[in-house]
């Protein structure tokens, strides 16, 4: 993916202080499947390498080189196709 996602984690962060700050509660939340091209193996791993600097997975370095392996056998044109839950929550405002 060629996202920055420095937003996403301010905007995180700005829940979270509004939240412990009292002024909203956590509400309903759903969690779906989200089906994301992250492109080719380079930016697959980078990723990854994201993910597992938040904590999130670890590194899974026999993942990227087996997909390495796969793309030196096949077309250049493949892409990297990643699906995982994401959690949409609600606040709700007090007072």
């Amino acid at each position: 993916m060629k996202e920055d996602l420095t937003d996403d984690h301010m905007a995180n962060q700005a829940v979270k202080t509004a939240v412990g700050r009292g002024l909203f509660r956590r509400g309903l939340y759903d969690r779906f499947d989200v089906t994301r091209h992250v492109g080719g193996l380079r930016s697959f791993r980078a990723w990854l390498e994201e993910f597992a600097a938040l904590g999130r997975v670890p590194p899974h370095v026999w993942l990227v080189d087996r997909m390495a392996a796969a793309f030196a056998r096949g077309s250049t044109k493949a892409t990297v196709v990643v699906r995982g839950p994401l959690e949409l929550r609600v606040l709700r405002k007090r007072g």
